[in-house]
């Protein structure tokens, strides 16, 4: 019977070995291999895993450039006619304008309307404004040359240029104003103005959303023409 009872005892032992893992009947350490690698993996896998993974919120859209966006999305037919329009906030038909209706719309959109700026300026300084003979709120600021003359006493000028790799490019800036004159300089004439995209084209240089005929555009064309100047509102 001793023989019997210790035969019982082991197998009784060797299932509680199989079947109880961890158990007060689990054999001794010695008697298997020593479960150190799974024990030194598994937490830090365990950790990682319930670890939340915080997502950088994308950067705010800027209210200007998605303003001037819309005009290219509208399709907005040039049309340098003479309308009459209101004052202030006046805006001629919304399916056309010009390279200025551009800028105007997309600068109300943060309450600063250029028609009644550029009006006042010109009661104010009529000397300034060389090109206006006769002050015509339906008409002055939607020409390029007294926006520039506005912008110039009024906007802070920043760097014309945007070699690679320079301050100058860097300080582009999503919503900034920039006037063109088709022609070199001396004989250049404030021609064309646009307003900086938040996009940027394959050579790193910043997109313009402007309406230089027959419909708006964003596109990669910045040094184009003769950038006669750079301006962001105060």
């Amino acid at each position: 019977m001793g023989d019997v009872n210790r035969a019982r005892a082991v197998v009784f032992s060797g299932l509680l070995g199989f079947l109880g893992c961890g158990s007060a009947g689990t054999p001794p350490s010695a008697s298997r291999p020593a479960p150190t690698a799974v024990a030194m993996v598994t937490p830090a896998v365990a950790v990682a895993s319930a670890e939340p993974v915080a997502m950088a919120p994308p950067p705010p859209e800027n209210p200007i450039v998605v303003r001037a966006r819309l005009e290219v999305e509208r399709g907005v037919t040039y049309d340098a006619a003479w309308f009459a329009i209101g004052y202030p906030n006046g805006d001629p038909q919304p399916d056309r304008g010009v390279c200025t209706d551009v800028v105007i719309r997309s600068y109300r959109t943060t309450g600063f309307d250029f028609q009644q700026r550029v009006h006042e300026d010109i009661l104010k300084r009529p000397a300034a404004y060389k090109t206006v003979r006769r002050p015509d709120r339906h008409i002055d600021h939607r020409r390029v040359a007294p926006m520039l003359t506005y912008l110039r006493a009024y906007a802070t000028a920043l760097p014309k240029t945007f070699d690679a790799d320079s301050y100058a490019l860097a300080s582009w800036e999503p919503g900034d104003i920039v006037v063109w004159g088709f022609r070199p300089c001396p004989a250049c004439t404030p021609d064309h103005v646009g307003i900086v995209s938040d996009r940027k084209g394959p050579r790193g240089v910043p997109l313009v959303i402007h309406n230089v005929g027959p419909k708006p555009s964003e596109d990669d064309r910045l040094d184009t023409w003769t950038v006669l100047g750079h301006f962001r509102s105060k």
